[in-house]
Protein backbone atom coordinates (compact mmCIF):
# COMPACT_ATOMS: atom_id res chain seq x y z
CA UNK A 1 0.00 0.00 0.00
CA UNK A 2 1.25 3.04 -0.72
CA UNK A 3 2.12 6.00 1.96
CA UNK A 4 0.52 9.03 2.34
CA UNK A 5 2.29 12.38 1.05
CA UNK A 6 3.92 14.27 3.41
CA UNK A 7 1.82 17.82 4.76
CA UNK A 8 4.17 19.88 6.64
CA UNK A 9 3.30 19.98 10.34
CA UNK A 10 3.60 23.22 12.01
CA UNK A 11 5.42 23.00 15.68
CA UNK A 12 4.73 25.94 17.67
CA UNK A 13 7.59 26.93 20.20
CA UNK A 14 5.16 29.05 21.99
CA UNK A 15 6.68 31.27 24.70
CA UNK A 16 5.89 33.69 27.29
CA UNK A 17 8.29 36.12 28.97
CA UNK A 18 9.21 35.99 32.53
CA UNK A 19 10.63 38.65 34.56
CA UNK A 20 13.66 37.41 36.24
CA UNK A 21 13.47 34.04 34.20
CA UNK A 22 13.50 34.89 30.46
CA UNK A 23 11.79 33.11 28.41
CA UNK A 24 9.51 29.73 29.41
CA UNK A 25 8.77 27.23 26.60
CA UNK A 26 5.42 25.51 26.42
CA UNK A 27 5.43 21.58 26.33
CA UNK A 28 2.06 19.34 26.77
CA UNK A 29 1.39 15.87 27.01
CA UNK A 30 0.42 14.40 23.56
CA UNK A 31 -2.94 12.53 23.98
CA UNK A 32 -4.21 12.63 19.76
CA UNK A 33 -7.00 10.13 19.87
CA UNK A 34 -6.06 9.00 15.65
CA UNK A 35 -1.91 9.28 16.30
CA UNK A 36 -0.63 6.64 14.27
CA UNK A 37 2.96 7.19 15.97
CA UNK A 38 4.01 5.16 18.83
CA UNK A 39 4.60 8.68 21.03
CA UNK A 40 1.29 8.69 23.23
CA UNK A 41 1.79 10.23 25.95
CA UNK A 42 5.45 11.77 25.09
CA UNK A 43 5.82 15.65 26.25
CA UNK A 44 5.43 17.76 22.49
CA UNK A 45 5.14 21.15 21.24
CA UNK A 46 1.62 22.25 20.28
CA UNK A 47 1.32 21.05 16.43
CA UNK A 48 -0.34 20.01 13.43
CA UNK A 49 -0.66 19.14 9.91
CA UNK A 50 -1.51 22.80 7.92
CA UNK A 51 -4.51 22.27 5.95
CA UNK A 52 -5.12 23.10 2.35
CA UNK A 53 -5.34 26.55 1.50
CA UNK A 54 -4.32 27.42 4.90
CA UNK A 55 -1.11 30.15 5.83
CA UNK A 56 1.83 28.43 8.20
CA UNK A 57 0.36 31.84 10.06
CA UNK A 58 -3.42 30.73 10.01
CA UNK A 59 -2.21 26.94 10.53
CA UNK A 60 0.18 28.46 13.84
CA UNK A 61 -3.35 30.71 15.54
CA UNK A 62 -5.40 27.80 14.33
CA UNK A 63 -3.23 25.04 16.02
CA UNK A 64 -2.32 27.11 18.97
CA UNK A 65 -6.33 27.57 20.17
CA UNK A 66 -7.21 24.21 19.44
CA UNK A 67 -4.95 22.55 21.19
CA UNK A 68 -4.14 24.85 23.89
CA UNK A 69 -6.63 27.59 24.16
CA UNK A 70 -3.83 30.37 23.66
CA UNK A 71 -3.51 33.22 21.58
CA UNK A 72 -0.28 34.24 19.83
CA UNK A 73 0.74 37.63 20.63
CA UNK A 74 3.47 37.98 18.21
CA UNK A 75 5.55 35.97 15.70
CA UNK A 76 9.54 35.51 17.12
CA UNK A 77 10.46 33.34 14.52
CA UNK A 78 8.47 31.82 11.28
CA UNK A 79 6.32 34.79 10.57
CA UNK A 80 5.05 35.41 6.84
CA UNK A 81 5.44 38.02 4.69
CA UNK A 82 3.84 38.23 0.65
CA UNK A 83 5.98 37.29 -2.19
CA UNK A 84 5.60 38.80 -5.29
CA UNK A 85 4.87 35.46 -8.17
CA UNK A 86 4.27 37.40 -10.82
CA UNK A 87 1.19 35.50 -11.81
CA UNK A 88 -2.42 35.56 -10.75
CA UNK A 89 -3.05 32.04 -10.18
CA UNK A 90 -0.71 32.24 -6.92
CA UNK A 91 -0.54 33.16 -3.73
CA UNK A 92 2.98 33.36 -1.70
CA UNK A 93 4.38 34.13 1.09
CA UNK A 94 7.66 33.48 2.44
CA UNK A 95 8.81 32.16 6.37
CA UNK A 96 11.98 31.56 8.16
CA UNK A 97 11.72 29.36 10.87
CA UNK A 98 13.48 28.63 13.85
CA UNK A 99 13.82 25.17 11.92
CA UNK A 100 12.21 22.45 9.78
CA UNK A 101 13.13 18.95 10.46
CA UNK A 102 11.98 15.65 8.38
CA UNK A 103 11.06 12.67 10.13
CA UNK A 104 11.17 10.24 7.05
CA UNK A 105 9.67 6.97 9.12
CA UNK A 106 7.04 8.43 10.64
CA UNK A 107 6.03 10.74 7.38
CA UNK A 108 6.49 14.10 9.06
CA UNK A 109 8.31 17.13 7.74
CA UNK A 110 7.91 19.80 11.14
CA UNK A 111 8.36 23.51 10.44
CA UNK A 112 9.62 25.16 13.95
CA UNK A 113 8.00 28.76 14.47
CA UNK A 114 8.53 30.80 17.42
CA UNK A 115 5.88 33.01 18.77
CA UNK A 116 4.75 34.41 21.94
CA UNK A 117 1.35 33.94 23.77
CA UNK A 118 -1.15 35.03 26.03
CA UNK A 119 -4.21 33.31 27.79
CA UNK A 120 -4.80 30.83 29.94
CA UNK A 121 -4.51 26.64 28.80
CA UNK A 122 -7.03 24.35 28.54
CA UNK A 123 -7.16 20.78 28.21
CA UNK A 124 -8.36 19.33 24.60
CA UNK A 125 -9.21 15.89 22.99
CA UNK A 126 -5.69 16.14 21.69
CA UNK A 127 -3.63 17.54 24.59
CA UNK A 128 -3.21 17.92 28.20
CA UNK A 129 -0.74 18.05 31.06
CA UNK A 130 0.38 21.74 29.58
CA UNK A 131 3.09 23.03 31.36
CA UNK A 132 5.31 26.11 30.88
CA UNK A 133 9.60 24.87 31.09
CA UNK A 134 12.46 27.14 31.97
CA UNK A 135 15.48 26.61 29.95
CA UNK A 136 17.02 24.21 32.55
CA UNK A 137 14.71 21.97 33.13
CA UNK A 138 14.19 21.74 29.21
CA UNK A 139 18.12 20.54 29.00
CA UNK A 140 17.39 18.00 31.84
CA UNK A 141 14.38 16.61 29.65
CA UNK A 142 16.43 16.07 26.66
CA UNK A 143 18.68 13.21 27.46
CA UNK A 144 15.55 11.53 29.14
CA UNK A 145 14.01 10.99 25.96
CA UNK A 146 10.77 12.13 26.87
CA UNK A 147 9.86 14.43 24.39
CA UNK A 148 8.24 13.78 20.61
CA UNK A 149 10.98 12.84 18.73
CA UNK A 150 10.16 15.55 15.70
CA UNK A 151 10.83 17.87 18.58
CA UNK A 152 13.88 17.23 19.97
CA UNK A 153 16.02 19.54 17.17
CA UNK A 154 13.20 21.86 17.82
CA UNK A 155 13.94 22.50 21.37
CA UNK A 156 17.69 22.11 21.15
CA UNK A 157 17.97 24.74 17.83
CA UNK A 158 15.56 26.83 20.95
CA UNK A 159 18.22 26.17 23.37
CA UNK A 160 20.84 27.17 21.20
CA UNK A 161 20.21 30.15 19.33
CA UNK A 162 18.21 32.11 21.31
CA UNK A 163 21.21 34.03 22.94
CA UNK A 164 22.19 34.55 19.42
CA UNK A 165 19.03 36.79 18.77
CA UNK A 166 19.12 41.33 18.87
CA UNK A 167 16.69 43.54 17.66
CA UNK A 168 17.35 43.21 14.33
CA UNK A 169 18.13 39.56 13.84
CA UNK A 170 17.25 36.18 14.24
CA UNK A 171 19.04 33.20 14.64
CA UNK A 172 22.32 32.66 12.53
CA UNK A 173 22.12 36.11 11.99
CA UNK A 174 19.52 35.74 9.60
CA UNK A 175 15.97 38.22 9.49
CA UNK A 176 12.74 37.56 10.90
CA UNK A 177 9.75 39.69 11.65
CA UNK A 178 8.83 41.49 13.51
CA UNK A 179 12.00 42.41 15.94
CA UNK A 180 12.23 40.99 18.86
CA UNK A 181 15.33 41.06 22.07
CA UNK A 182 14.69 37.90 23.57
CA UNK A 183 16.84 37.68 26.67
CA UNK A 184 18.87 34.92 27.02
CA UNK A 185 17.50 31.43 27.72
CA UNK A 186 20.22 29.40 29.32
CA UNK A 187 21.65 30.27 32.41
CA UNK A 188 25.34 31.07 32.14
CA UNK A 189 27.13 28.08 33.18
CA UNK A 190 24.34 25.69 31.71
CA UNK A 191 25.66 22.88 29.37
CA UNK A 192 23.81 22.40 26.32
CA UNK A 193 23.07 18.66 25.34
CA UNK A 194 25.11 17.40 22.23
CA UNK A 195 23.43 14.60 20.14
Amino acid sequence: MPRALQRPVVCILAVRARACEGYELLLQSRAKPDDDTPYNGYLELPQGKVEANETLSDAVHRELREETGLTVTRFLAGGESGAASGVETSVLTTSQPLICVTDSAQNHIGLGVVVEVSGEFQETAEADGHAWFTPGELVSLLPESRIFPLNVPMVRAFLDSASSWNETRGPQGTPHVPPVAPPALRPPGTPVPRP
